[in-house]
């Protein structure tokens, strides 16, 4: 079996990895150097932090993937079950499916290069297809496809209802999709709001900084001065953290 992608598994290269971890680093050295106006400290504390900023952006690539990857699926569900349902026998749904496929994705999407490769195992490997759903299924780690691959494990040239089952099936996951959308678009301007609010410390702290009326030097030449900054940033990241968190929904 050609060698297929594990869904889980960041597809970053080492050096997007490093790349990326030079931006947060920069960025964040920026963002604690207006609270200290010390140098050496935001480098420091910047590409530190740049470490768990750089994991995080890595795993929501590796959802971000998944979530696509989702919905490419329920389409290749979709276009599959209008082939059944037009009288042809699974492989050839799966081949009909790839065409609508490539209509609606580059031939890069991970849908394509999937469906391409179960075709090319069926036809020149003769592996069942209900074994190429299956490893599909472990590699991507999903649930719908876990699911539509254990139904057709079943069902596969052992009922002349497939049609009707993959046709509930297919309705199943959409639906299920649909609900998942909803409930991210209500919660949309709520996710902007918070990010709105992380972001305005930083502007009335730039904005004070450029009056040059000495409102902040208490804050970057004292004790007291250097702990409340560091309180501060301490709520500003976990904040962050907590927002990010909270807008990973699994319905």
């Amino acid at each position: 079996m050609n060698k297929m992608p594990y869904y889980n598994q960041c597809s970053m290269k080492k050096w997007e990895h490093i790349l990326m971890y030079f931006l947060f680093g920069i960025l964040i050295s920026g963002i604690v150097y207006l609270f200290y106006h010390i140098v050496p400290v935001s480098v420091v504390i910047g590409f530190l932090t740049a470490v768990y900023v750089e994991k995080m952006y890595a795993e929501s690539t590796v959802k971000k993937r998944k979530k696509t990857l989702r919905l490419q699926f329920k389409d290749f569900l979709g276009s599959m079950s209008v082939a059944v349902r037009a009288g042809n026998v699974e492989i050839y749904a799966v081949k009909s499916a790839l065409d609508d496929l490539r209509l609606s994705y580059s031939s890069k999407a991970d849908i394509v290069l999937e469906v391409e490769n179960m075709i090319l195992q069926y036809d020149k490997g003769g592996i069942p297809l209900k074994e190429l759903f299956e490893d599909f299924a472990d590699r991507s780690e999903l649930e719908d496809i876990h699911s539509f691959a254990a139904v057709y494990s079943v069902i596969e040239g052992k009922s002349d209802r497939f049609g009707d089952i993959l046709t509930q099936t297919e309705e199943i996951i959409r639906d299920k999709i649909e609900i998942e959308q909803e409930i991210e678009t209500t919660i949309t301007s709520a996710k902007s709001e918070t990010m709105v609010m992380l972001i305005m410390p930083i502007v009335i702290v730039v904005a004070m900084s450029g009056m040059g009326s000495g409102l902040l030097d208490s804050l970057f030449t004292t004790a007291a001065g250097h702990l409340s900054a560091t309180v501060a940033l301490i709520i500003f990241a976990v904040s962050y953290i907590l927002a990010v968190k909270s807008s990973d929904i699994e319905v």
